[in-house]
């Protein structure tokens, strides 16, 4: 039998699955999981969570996904497919020097996972609702999300729109930013419609 297609969930609070009641089973790589084994069969593909929580794509933020240990097991992992969702905390308040290096360090990350091997995906991350305090929420939408949409598409990465379709479900998010274990599926639905169309691709490149 031959090995797995390895996917890395690459991101901060929402991939780890902060605030769900069964994190481990409901956190949306472990969802993704499950609907790659359905449709693509058991076995046929690994889903790994990187998830850190306060992770960030900026270095010199207060906590650069580069600097965390699940970066480090990431790429120890050495994945075929790595979807990258993380910048949320890049619209911390208190990032707002660091910002000045999303784009730059939104590329480092996506060439480094391609010097992986790996094809890289990266998402527009789910909604940000009050009462977040530590959020700029003026940031997020006219510098954050526009730069990740920028790279994506210079770079020719696909990209996930985690936004659009849970934009409002205010409810679905009980502090402002963590979502349900029912928004966790659709984030897993939504990013399942995108990786399972690659996996022919991947074994044909692998």
């Amino acid at each position: 039998m031959s090995e797995p297609i390895r996917i890395a969930c690459v991101g901060a609070s929402i991939t780890f699955g902060r605030g769900l009641p069964n994190r481990r089973q409901e956190c949306y790589p472990a969802v993704l999981q499950r609907l790659l084994d359905g449709s693509a069969g058991e076995g046929v593909c690994q889903v790994r969570n990187f998830g850190y929580s306060g992770a960030t794509i900026s270095r010199g933020s207060n906590e650069p996904y580069w600097e965390t240990p699940s970066f480090l097991s990431a790429e120890r992992f050495r994945p075929q497919i790595t979807l990258i969702m993380l910048g949320t905390n890049d619209a911390q308040f208190a990032n707002e020097a660091a910002r000045a290096r999303l784009e730059t360090d939104l590329k480092d990350l996506i060439g480094h996972y391609r010097g992986l091997g790996a094809k890289v995906l990266v998402a527009d991350p789910p909604p940000v609702f009050p009462p977040v305090a530590e959020i700029d929420f003026h940031a997020l939408a006219s510098v954050v999300r526009p730069a990740i949409r920028r790279v994506a598409a210079e770079w020719g990465v696909p990209a996930v729109d985690f936004l659009t379709p849970l934009a409002g479900d205010q409810e679905a998010f009980p502090d402002g930013l963590h979502p349900t274990a029912a928004v966790a599926e659709r984030i897993a639905r939504l990013a399942h419609a995108v990786i399972e169309p690659l996996l022919d691709e991947v074994v044909t490149l692998s």
